[in-house]
């Protein structure tokens, strides 16, 4: 009994002395890992891009309004979103309201649909008022490196520098964004492509390499005739024949479909202003 009390304890030794080892083999792991962005609070973040003479309308060549379909577990989702040409650029806007937030998005194209600007606030629920509750910010892709610059719900201003090389794509909040991969990409049936992409979706960015898939085109009861992408292998969308999204796997359909009353947004802070803020 003695012989394996010591036995038992010499292996709880060796374990623990494993453990502790394999411990500081992932702490140096992660302390090599970089972040994907560094701060400089230094830098001179670029002028909003514009046109020769900046002309301020435009041809809109697609738009769209989303809402959660009756299988959809999230029903207060709604999301409506406009692609114009305006003089040398393409323009997309969008808004997403649900009962968690509220996000508005600009992003500003060359006529190679590259991004060359976006901007986004997100707005929070809650009793504060609006601008204690909404985070602003823009993001630069004239450079080398996508610059950013924030304005916090506590009013203070943060300006970031990514690691990785500036991407030809940009993922946001909602849907509608996509349409502008979709008609930049321009796959045949079972084409792909694989590209670094900025996606702004989560409350730290990242830069990564995502793959756009165009698989066999559906006959839907509900929507007609429709394209099916997917991105990340797991996020099927649907378009229609102009490359617009018009709903998706988890439930977005053409608001046109639902017929249940639309529930009430957030309340925002002011009018939407990418040129002027943060």
């Amino acid at each position: 009994m003695k012989t394996s009390h010591r036995v038992s304890l010499v292996d709880a030794g060796l374990r623990v002395r494993v453990y502790a080892f394999l411990g500081l083999v992932a702490s140096a792991l992660v302390a090599c890992i970089a972040p994907s962005r560094e701060r400089d609070d230094a830098m001179r973040f670029p002028a909003y891009p514009m046109c020769p003479g900046d002309p301020v309308d435009g041809e809109t060549l697609g738009e769209g309004s989303l809402r959660a379909g009756p299988v959809m577990r999230e029903e207060s989702a709604r999301e409506s979103f406009r692609i114009v040409r305006r003089g040398c650029q393409f323009v997309f806007t969008g808004s997403q309201d649900w009962s968690l937030g509220a996000t508005d998005l600009e992003v500003v194209y060359d006529e190679a649909l590259n991004p060359l600007r976006a901007w986004k606030r997100s707005t929070s629920p809650g009793p504060l008022e609006a601008a204690r509750r909404t985070d602003i910010r823009a993001y630069d892709f004239s450079t080398d490196h996508v610059l950013l610059r924030r304005r916090s719900s506590l009013g203070g201003f943060e300006s970031w520098r990514f690691r990785a090389p500036t991407p030809h794509v940009v993922i946001g909040p909602g849907r509608g964004l996509l349409s502008m991969w979709l008609r930049r990409a321009h796959l045949p049936v079972g084409g792909r492509v694989r590209e670094a992409v900025l996606d702004i979706r989560e409350t730290v960015e990242i830069v990564r390499d995502v793959t756009l898939i165009r698989l066999e085109d559906r006959d839907d009861a509900e929507m007609g005739q429709v394209r099916v992408y997917t991105i990340y292998g797991r996020e099927p969308i649907f378009a229609d024949e102009n490359n617009i999204l018009v709903g998706d796997m988890m439930g977005m359909r053409p608001a046109r479909l639902i017929t249940t009353p639309v529930p009430p947004g957030i309340n925002r802070e002011g009018d939407v202003n990418p040129r002027g803020t943060p």
